[in-house]
């Protein structure tokens, strides 16, 4: 059996995408029951804890090293998992502050195709929306068309 690393890990401003891909390989591997659902003690039973101990595995897999103290005692999922949303909340601000200046600090640079900047563009957007701040069309493309070069 071959255990692979979760394709996005959770550093100090990814936390949007780390969860989205947290989500879909736990539910890959049938595991996204365990950060979804609270169980009552009644309804624990051994192979829940198995199964909880693995999704544990694979969290502890997506985290950058420097995130570790925030999970070494977890005992299960839902002990990892809300630490992490927790600290991610609280940085929320810096990040959304972060985000926008670098949504508004965006310009195509020379030799990037439009796609791609169109690309980064929507990164931006899509961080924003996670962390509270979805913007209007108006105000995208104001922004957008502020990226572009003027010819």
């Amino acid at each position: 059996m071959t255990t692979t690393k979760a394709e996005v890990i959770l550093g100090s401003d990814n936390y949007f995408h780390w969860e989205f891909a947290m989500r879909m390989t736990l539910a890959r591997k049938g595991r996204l029951e365990h950060v979804e659902v609270v169980k009552g003690p009644a309804e624990i039973t051994d192979a829940w804890l198995l199964n909880d101990k693995k999704a544990l595995g694979f969290i502890a897999q997506g985290v950058a090293v420097g995130h570790h103290t925030k999970i070494r005692a977890a005992t299960s999922v839902i002990i990892a998992w809300n630490p992490l949303r927790d600290f991610c909340d609280r940085t929320a601000m810096h990040n959304r502050v972060t985000m926008n200046c670098r949504l508004h600090e965006l310009k195509i640079e020379d030799g990037v195709e439009i796609p791609k900047h169109l690309e980064n563009f929507d990164e931006l957007i899509v961080g924003l929306q996670t962390f509270g701040e979805p913007l209007d069309d108006a105000r995208q493309l104001v922004i957008l068309l502020s990226s572009l070069p003027t010819e």
